[in-house]
């Protein structure tokens, strides 16, 4: 599958696409509807359980993210948005209506690719209004005792992403990859599940999440083997957690022109730094695509 994309102009689905799921903490069945959007609407979310309560996908209805990314408007909230705006994000959907009768997203198989596949179905649709892209023009970093993520300038959406866990099975990963493509994101990073360790579902479960977690959407590792019959990639947790980035950036709301550098970073790390780096806006400029710019940009594969 290949995406080329159009460089200048917002875009949206074709047409209505509708799927039904289990929420990965909620354990409940949900129905979502992705629908058509006006060009400079943005991603909305819709809680048509609540009346069609609608909550933006920006910086600024952004909630506490530590298990899921979430979203939240008059107490109310949608979580687990995070593999759906990944896919949102790297195809450049920039206006997008999305309605659920729950409280999150389905997690369909813990990764990012249903979602690609369904905006694929529905197909995408040019308007005739100009996209914006957020130029990085200098460094922003936060850190937490050890874990640090930065932003660097760059001709491209690029991300170097390191984890490290004591766990025989898993241990240190390293990964660098340019995701200007949409291609790129689809083979690269959308297939890769979530993951989770066995000695912690007990623990999140007496906290109310994971209710709906399964060996059919979660990577679980045990103490001496992964309980899944196989991975999708031999770093599979480390282009999660590439892709987790990706659908926490798209908070804000535009594509990014820069190199992600992450090392033990999660949810949380992620949203600081796509909350700093709106807070700074000495370190970023929005421009439209140039067409001069297009053989500058290039292809970096990784």
């Amino acid at each position: 599958m290949y995406y080329e994309l159009p460089m200048h102009y917002r875009q949206t689905v074709a047409g209505q696409v509708s799927l039904e799921g289990i929420g990965l903490h909620s354990g409940e069945k949900i129905a979502m509807k992705l629908i058509p959007a006006e060009p400079g609407s943005g991603v909305v979310f819709v809680r048509t359980d609540l009346g069609g309560l609608t909550i933006p996908a920006d910086l600024d209805h952004a909630g506490p993210s530590f298990y899921a990314t979430v979203i939240q408007k008059d107490g109310e909230s949608v979580s687990t948005i995070e593999h759906l705006m990944a896919a949102v994000y790297s195809l450049r959907v920039d206006d997008l209506r999305v309605e659920l009768d729950g409280v999150e997203v389905p997690i369909l198989d813990g990764s990012s690719r249903p979602f690609v596949e369904l905006l694929n179905t529905a197909g995408l649709k040019q308007s005739s209004v100009e996209r914006s892209y957020l130029h990085i023009t200098r460094p922003v970093s936060v850190s937490h005792e050890d874990k640090k993520i930065s932003v660097y300038p760059c001709r491209e959406y690029r991300v170097t992403y390191a984890i490290d866990f004591d766990h025989p099975l898993l241990g240190y990963q390293e990964l660098t990859a340019s995701l200007w493509h949409a291609d790129d994101f689809y083979r690269k990073l959308s297939p890769a599940r979530t993951f989770t360790f066995e000695k912690d579902v007990e623990a999140l479960r007496r906290n109310g999440l994971a209710k709906g977690g399964s060996l059919e959407n979660a990577v679980v590792l045990g103490e001496d083997r992964i309980l899944n019959p196989g991975l999708r990639f031999q770093d599979e947790f480390v282009r999660h957690k590439m892709l987790d980035l990706t659908g926490d950036l798209s908070l804000l709301r535009y594509p990014m022109r820069g190199h992600v550098i992450a090392y033990r970073a999660g949810h949380d790390l992620h949203a600081r730094l796509a909350r700093k780096i709106h807070e700074s806006p000495d370190s970023w400029y929005l421009a439209p695509w140039r067409e001069e710019e297009r053989s500058a940009a290039g292809r970096f594969d990784a």
